[in-house]
């Protein structure tokens, strides 16, 4: 099975790369993030990989809102699934606990024994369930209005300037080279003047992607693929390379930003050949991307 869910991931995202490049992992389009993905029954926001998955495939359906529930919440809330319509699969990591050799489902039962969860020894169990979006129902309101995308044309933008200083835990960012990148030894971000880009959009954009770097950081979250990256090129760089411009991507998403991201289309086919023959490393960079942007906006 989940092997199964590994392939079934790996084969839309090597989809959408290989048609949209790096833009098929901005999450939504525009509205920032009041069009996340949310479960409509519950309002409690999707994470992790399943922004994308769902993301993608509000585009490629077309769907007015990016809410979504299961068969069985819609038949609850009094709607219906329309005839037809083909469900969308999610995935979460089911989590199952050991002590002494016996074996609890869940978080609760482990309590309920008694037992703390640093007692315990933890297993993972990636499973999927099934949702539809409210396009594929009847009678079921959104539970949001949908916000509407308007063009940003002056620099600063706004919205992209308050997810820089939202970051709390943020390293120094100096403007003293024309190049971008983030040291770890010395912990700050580098980047060229904000004039010399063709767009404020796009000196956010890569903006983001050293501030996801620098996440990974020992202080912060302890990334191996940013504190284990030994050269330019080798499998580690390459991974966190994917991992910030993929969180950068979603940083763009929620601040309602439009980068030029086509130079990017190049370095990203190179990864669809790689991610063809890794299978779980799709899953992987998502993961560790969303980690990195909950960190930013905490």
């Amino acid at each position: 099975m989940k092997t199964d869910v590994y392939d079934k991931v790996n084969n839309l995202v090597i989809e959408g790369l290989s048609k949209k490049g790096l833009a098929w992992f901005k999450p939504w389009n525009g509205g920032g993030i009041a069009n996340a993905p949310i479960n409509t029954t519950t309002g409690k926001a999707y994470n992790g990989i399943n922004v994308w998955i769902l993301g993608a495939e509000m585009e490629e359906k077309g769907y007015e809102h990016n809410e979504w529930a299961t068969f069985k919440q819609v038949s609850a809330s009094g709607g219906s699934v329309k005839k037809g319509s083909r469900s969308t699969q999610v995935v979460y990591w089911h989590i199952s606990y050991r002590v002494d050799d016996k074996y609890y489902p869940n978080k609760k039962a482990l309590l309920n024994a008694g037992y703390k969860e640093s007692d315990a020894e933890k297993f993972f169990a990636l499973k999927v369930f099934n949702v539809f979006n409210i396009g594929q129902c009847e009678n079921i309101e959104p539970r949001r209005k949908k916000v509407e995308f308007e063009p940003k044309e002056f620099n600063p933008i706004e919205s992209a300037e308050a997810m820089v200083k939202g970051y709390k835990k943020a390293p120094k960012i100096l403007h003293e080279q024309q190049r971008a990148f983030y040291m770890p030894s010395l912990d700050y971000i580098n980047m060229p003047k904000p004039e010399t880009f063709n767009t404020p959009d796009t000196y956010y954009h890569t903006l983001f992607h050293e501030m996801v770097h620098s996440t990974g950081h020992k202080d912060r979250l302890n990334r191996k693929t940013l504190t284990e990256s030994k050269a330019f090129g080798s499998t580690e760089y390459s991974k966190e390379e994917l991992v910030a411009e993929i969180g950068a991507m979603y940083l763009s998403g929620l601040s309602g930003i439009n980068p030029d991201i086509e130079q990017s289309q190049a370095y990203i086919n190179g990864w669809v050949s790689y991610l063809t023959e890794h299978k779980k490393e799709a899953v992987g960079a998502m993961t560790q991307a969303s980690k990195a942007v909950d960190f930013i906006t905490a």
